[in-house]
């Protein structure tokens, strides 16, 4: 049968069941571009695509095998220009004719993973043809409900009759940022946008934590009249509008911001605006500190996260650790924003909450250009809810110490054995560490993690025969210290000779050891350090750290560290930045930010 025959059938037939179709087209909230543009996508979505953007004269670039003749046939017939060629025979004389014609002002279409796979990745030498015909990557994504996959190689897609069907098209990727990694990354993100947006499970999910919300917006309002005048309007999503298009920062905590230190270092040193978000007081009163552009988080509704979005414009998004705010980050990727991820990580235990919701979750995060987590354990766990990830380890390694105050050597007297600071303790944790503080002749400096508990730590203190002085106060040469203000512990853990870190005598397992450790400073932690297993057991493995459950077994640890310490070296090479900042510079290339 004839290829011109065959287009013919192939035309008809796709031109009835494309009419039945549900076509629904999501753009970039930003990202306009002309004509001289080079569409890229998958092969699998090239039969919704000849449908959807038929007559609009684009030349496609489609190979001289028999069954290119027959796409070929059908596409010259659906109002496209094919150009014959692939990476196997006739590319080079192809290339240079599409490029030619995005050069005079023509759009361009291929698939970058054709004719023969491996499917979902850019080939070789396909990004040289955007950068040396100086246009931009337009990458589309496609899915659609109901949906038959062929066995094919590209798992090819023929959307059922009166399907819904999503074309998520992308931001401009500038030819100056062409290449495999990123476009490779810039296509799968406008899939998986696609799947999203396609899913029904995933979309009934989100409406139904959209309605509990909703219908718990008065609650929320009503506490909100109790807090101050600027977190009222922040949380509402009512910050200065944003002309700049910052790439946007969320950290929940403290400690959260402080592990996207370095991301905020690249983005200074390369002049690119940011904006930084977070959830706690202590963490805004630190953006405020640094003089850094920020607000709290919206609140998680359909409102508030509209009305911040529509303020701040964002170019992209960096999210620290596992911040799941489904409405915000549903709302976030829904506009095409590009997302990534670091020092990510999950428990167990939220591995258990996720998978119920596995389908909203696994979707959301896969649209992501890239998630690094801090620990293989972290990385297992994303990829039993379907997201793929890279270990990266702790940002918090790369952040630069700044060295404690000379001043405060006089605030402290030594004990006979030194200086213990504990650190983010937790209730029940600080009598275990000032008896330890007292069998070893170490002098205890406390910081507890939560600052409504300072009064019941001076009475733990002066029950257990100590005299508390409060940081505050400003003493001289303080047998027993309690810091009542934050933002000073991790220059804190300088002037130890050994560190506490809090939250894992309690069952909380929440608190790096990186910080006293990147100082050189030994740590004893209690059994409850899930949350950073693998950085205890390299830390053991060094001799820089030591495990106890009692205060017998604490004291004799502490003993063991101290005297190991005092004659061996304890650097924290083991403990290196340069994976983390390796793996930031190739995520922010991905998401085309500059670095």
């Amino acid at each position: 049968m004839k290829a011109e025959t065959v287009g013919t059938a192939g035309r008809i037939l796709l031109s009835i069941l494309g009419r039945t179709w549900r076509v629904s087209r999501l753009k970039p909230s930003t990202g306009l571009r002309g004509n001289s543009i080079m569409y890229a996508f998958w092969h699998c979505a090239q039969l919704p695509l000849i449908f959807t953007h038929r007559n609009m004269g684009i030349r496609i670039l489609i190979s001289q095998s028999r069954d290119g003749s027959l796409v070929s046939s059908i596409c010259e017939q659906m109002g496209f220009i094919p150009v014959r060629g692939s990476s196997s025979r006739g590319g080079a004389s192809a290339a240079r004719e599409l490029m030619e014609a995005m050069r005079s002002g023509e759009p361009g279409a291929i698939t970058p993973d054709g004719p023969k796979g491996p499917p979902e990745i850019v080939k070789r030498g396909v990004s040289l043809i955007p950068r040396r015909a100086k246009v931009p990557v337009v990458p589309y994504g496609v899915s659609a409900f109901p949906v038959i996959r062929l066995k094919s190689w590209d798992r090819f897609m023929i959307p059922l009759p009166f399907a819904k069907l999503v074309l998520c098209e992308g931001k401009p990727v500038p030819p100056g940022n062409c290449n495999r990694e990123t476009l490779t990354a810039a296509i799968n993100s406008e899939f998986r946008r696609a799947e999203l947006a396609a899913s029904p499970v995933a979309s009934l999910i989100i409406s139904i934590i959209k309605v509990a919300a909703w219908i718990l917006t008065p609650l929320a309002e009503l506490i909100l009249l109790f807090r101050p005048d600027r977190e009222r309007n922040e949380r509402r999503g009512l910050i200065p509008r944003n002309n700049s298009r910052p790439v946007w920062l969320h950290g929940s905590s403290l400690g959260e911001l402080k592990g996207l230190l370095p991301v905020v270092e690249n983005l200074r040193s390369t002049d690119t605006p940011f904006f930084v978000t977070c959830s706690t007081v202590a963490a805004r009163q630190f953006i405020e500190k640094e003089d850094l552009q920020g607000a709290f988080q919206p609140l998680d509704t359909q409102g508030a996260t509209g009305r911040f979005l529509d303020r701040l414009q964002p170019s992209a998004l960096i999210l620290a650790e596992t911040e799941f705010w489904p409405i915000l980050l549903h709302e976030t990727v829904s506009r095409g924003i590009t997302a990534g991820m670091v020092n990510a990580r999950l428990s167990g235990k939220s591995v258990r909450g996720y998978r119920l919701i596995k389908p909203l979750f696994g979707k959301i995060f896969s649209c992501f250009r890239g998630v690094l987590t801090r620990s293989k354990v972290d990385t297992d766990r994303f990829l039993e809810l379907g997201v793929q990830t890279e270990v990266a380890g702790d940002g918090k390694a790369a952040v630069k110490l700044q060295e404690p105050d000379p001043h405060w050597n006089t605030m402290i007297k030594p004990g006979s054995r030194g200086i213990i600071v504990a650190g983010s303790t937790r209730k029940g944790e600080e009598e275990t560490i000032l008896e330890i503080a007292r069998l070893t002749g170490l002098t205890p400096v406390l910081v507890p993690r939560h600052e409504n508990r300072i009064e019941e730590v001076i009475g733990i203190a002066e029950k257990a025969g100590f005299k508390p002085d409060l940081w505050t106060e400003n003493p001289t040469g303080s047998s027993c210290l309690i810091v009542n203000v934050k933002g000073i512990l991790a220059s804190l853990y300088g002037l130890a000779d050994i560190a506490f870190v809090g939250g894992t005598l309690a069952p909380v397992g929440r608190h790096n050891i990186l910080e006293p450790l990147a100082h050189g400073v030994p740590v004893i932690v209690g059994p409850e350090h899930h949350h950073f297993a693998d950085v205890v057991e390299k830390a053991l493995k060094n001799n820089i750290c030591r495990v106890f459950t009692t205060v017998e077994q604490g004291a004799a640890v502490t003993m063991e560290l101290l005297a190991f310490c005092d004659e061996n070296d304890h650097g924290s090479s083991e403990f290196s930045s340069e994976l983390f900042l390796s793996n930031m510079r190739i995520l922010l290339k991905k998401m085309e930010i500059p670095v």
